[in-house]
């Protein structure tokens, strides 16, 4: 989809203070050395426990909402993008992070699309602003914290080491400092089980007071018949090659016309094969080594790599930023961002 006259006008993050590296993890027998070494990853950060994922991201929206300087009551929509635990149980973390941040009766709306969560709040944010004629804005806001004994940061998924974390953007349709060019989203849902597994169904979390294991749940279903593994990694590259290719177009632009390419802070291997081989993605135009002292933050990792690309990247106007993100389910969401401007703050 081609956007006009929609902007963002504000990013921000939030990162936990504490630090927990992987050769503290390695030591204290909570991370394989192998897969470390495969993975890539050097640190992660761990939220208080004062710090579950709708405080960060409230955190985060502040810093967004501060930065685009738009009064709080043209805010139309919040939406919130979260993939574990939001502190408590049968609530609406997306209210509370509002109620933080903007306030206001606008729509309030929780996303729960994996690690696809915050751009995908970020392409419903650019469709409901369009239609809006009066001056209003969005705050898309992400955050999630991955706490034992529920989840395991180091063990419950393979190719993942998961940081804690939040991010934030504002969208607006009267300006700001980098233009929405396109987004576009693809939706595979074949592939829906790959995350269920095939143990079948619970009557609610936590009932066996295991961490949650997907490194099994994804071995049943890809390893159940001969070919299921390959057809699967097939369907996926397709896919992304499809959706990236959908954006860039809308956007009337090349892949090596973007200066920056923000994608999720994932495994060495995936991004080698993934990112750099099949899709043709320049290293030097990511936010991979930046990543590797974060993880996996969840739904935020492209909004909180959006903002480092703003404070410590030096954008100019004129610069393409391509950020892309898939989400267990499958779907797939690419933005692109013109810069027209060096963010003020």
């Amino acid at each position: 989809m081609r956007w006009d006259n929609l902007y963002v006008a504000g990013l921000g993050a939030y990162l936990p203070e504490q630090v927990e590296t992987v050769a503290e993890a390695i030591t204290a027998g909570r991370y394989n050395g192998a897969e470390a070494e495969a993975n890539g990853f050097r640190a992660v950060r761990v939220a208080r426990a004062d710090e579950p994922g709708p405080v960060q991201a409230a955190h985060a929206g502040r810093q967004a909402v501060e930065r685009a300087g738009i009064p709080h009551e043209q805010y139309d929509i919040v939406l919130h993008g979260c993939m574990g635990h939001q502190g408590q149980d049968f609530w609406t973390p997306v209210n509370y992070v509002q109620n933080e941040t903007v306030g206001g009766t606008g729509l309030a709306v929780e996303i729960r699309q994996g690690s696809n969560g915050g751009l995908a709040g970020l392409e419903l944010a650019a469709s409901h602003l369009a239609s809006r004629p009066a001056p209003a804005a969005a705050l898309v806001t992400t955050g999630d914290a991955f706490r034992l004994p529920y989840f395991d940061r180091w063990g419950s998924d393979s190719q993942q080491a998961y940081g804690d974390g939040a991010g934030a953007v504002v969208l607006s349709n009267q300006g700001g400092f980098a233009r929405l060019r396109s987004t576009a989203t693809y939706t595979d849902s074949s592939l829906e089980p790959i995350y269920r597994g095939t143990q079948g169904w619970t009557d609610g979390p936590f009932l066996d007071g295991k961490p949650v294991d997907l490194h099994t749940r994804k071995a049943d279903y890809l390893l159940k018949e001969e070919g299921a593994y390959d057809r699967a990694i097939q369907q996926m590259t397709k896919n992304a090659s499809q959706v990236l290719q959908e954006a860039l177009d809308d956007a009337d632009i090349k892949l090596s016309d973007a200066r920056f390419f923000v994608h999720a802070n994932i495994a060495k291997t995936i991004v080698q094969f993934s990112f750099y081989s099949l899709l043709g993605v320049r290293p030097e135009t990511t936010t991979y080594e930046w990543g590797l002292d974060y993880g996996h933050m969840g739904a935020g990792d492209q909004l909180i790599g959006m903002n480092h690309v703003a404070e410590a990247r030096n954008p100019q106007p004129g610069d393409f930023l391509v950020t892309m993100g898939v989400g267990v389910g499958f779907m797939w969401t690419v933005a692109v961002l013109e810069f027209t401007e060096t963010p003020a703050w």
